[in-house]
Formats: structure tokens, C-alpha cells, sequence
């Protein structure tokens, strides 16, 4: 029974963001913003223009973008730490 209570609890937290989605969906058209490209070139424009036709996939590409840089930068530190000499191995936890 408590199994079930437990469930019942996790599917009103899950549905209460939701809920107030649908509730400031009415607001959500004053937020719309634009950016002016006109003066923008190269990669700001590119993304500017991203930003203003397709939030969503500006979204998605920003993330992945991210992602990649990051692992970029984790594989750049790794090389540079193996240089001086330092060992770069996963930390085992012995308990």
C-alpha cells in the first residue's frame, strides 16, 4: 500500500510543473524577443539568426555545442597533465 501512495505522490510532483506551464502559456507571448542582425556578421549572425527563427533548435545546438566544448577542454587538460607528468587515471574507491 505504501508502494502505491509513493507513486501516486510522484505523479503530482510530475504533474505540477506541467500545470503551471499551461498557466503562464498566456505570458509566454510577451516574452518573444528579437535580435537585431543588422549589424551582426559571421558566427553572431549565425546564431543571432538561429536564435530569432528557431528557438528550439538554437537550443539544441547551443547544448550539444557545450558538450563538445567541454570534452574538448577536458581532453586538452588530460594531454597537458600526461606532459608534466602527472598520472590521469580513474579514482577507485575502496570501502
Amino acid at each position: 500500500m505504501k508502494r502505491f501512495w509513493v507513486i501516486i505522490f510522484n505523479l503530482i510532483l510530475l504533474s505540477v510543473p506541467s500545470a503551471l506551464v499551461w498557466a503562464a502559456a498566456e505570458k509566454a507571448e510577451m516574452l518573444e524577443k528579437k535580435v537585431d542582425v543588422t549589424k551582426l556578421s559571421g558566427l553572431n549572425f549565425f546564431f543571432a539568426s538561429w536564435y530569432n527563427d528557431n528557438m528550439w533548435l538554437y537550443a539544441i545546438i547551443v547544448t550539444v555545442l557545450m558538450g563538445v566544448l567541454g570534452l574538448a577542454i577536458a581532453l586538452v587538460t588530460d594531454i597537458i597533465l600526461k606532459m608534466i607528468g602527472m598520472e590521469i587515471h580513474k579514482i577507485e574507491h575502496h570501502e
